[in-house]
């Protein structure tokens, strides 16, 4: 993949949108690049995390067991908590296509986080609305169980 593609997937990107483009360049020549054929485990709930990963191309499921959280497509973002806190997975993302993914290590994240606060304002807003549609969908888990029960 060419260096001005890697920055041109960084620029797509919410946390990305508004950084330099010097920035996006340097970062983008870290970038490790990572072909996955469909059903293939990019990591599982537990595992230690340290990194994050840019879908290029294909799509992946994020879920706990059989419970699916998020299904992610090209130019989002996946694992961006461990790259955050480098504690174990909440999740596990598998593959559903043949995808290629930009992995970015925590190290390298924190550096320019530190020296652009759009990097920081971008995780956050990412994290925000994550948290909302995962709020979004356990209340409405929560009022579908609660339909079946009889009043007291």
């Amino acid at each position: 993949m060419l260096l001005i593609e890697k920055v041109l997937i960084l620029r797509s990107s919410e946390i990305f949108h508004n950084t330099p483009e010097q920035e996006l360049v340097g970062l983008a020549g870290i970038l490790e690049e990572m072909y996955l054929e469909p059903g293939a485990n990019l990591f599982l709930k537990g595992d230690k995390g340290n990194c994050m990963y840019f879908i290029y191309r294909g799509r992946v499921r994020v879920h706990d067991g059989d419970y699916t959280l998020a299904v992610l497509e090209d130019n989002d973002i996946v694992g961006e908590l461990s790259v955050l806190d480098a504690e174990s997975r909440s999740a596990s993302a598998t593959t559903l296509e043949e995808t290629v993914l930009l992995r970015l290590e925590q190290e390298p994240f924190y550096e320019i986080m530190m020296n652009n606060v759009e990097v920081l304002k971008g995780i956050l807003n990412t994290l925000c609305r994550r948290l909302r549609i995962m709020d979004h969908k356990s209340a409405s888990f929560h009022n579908t169980s609660l339909s079946g029960v009889p009043s007291v």
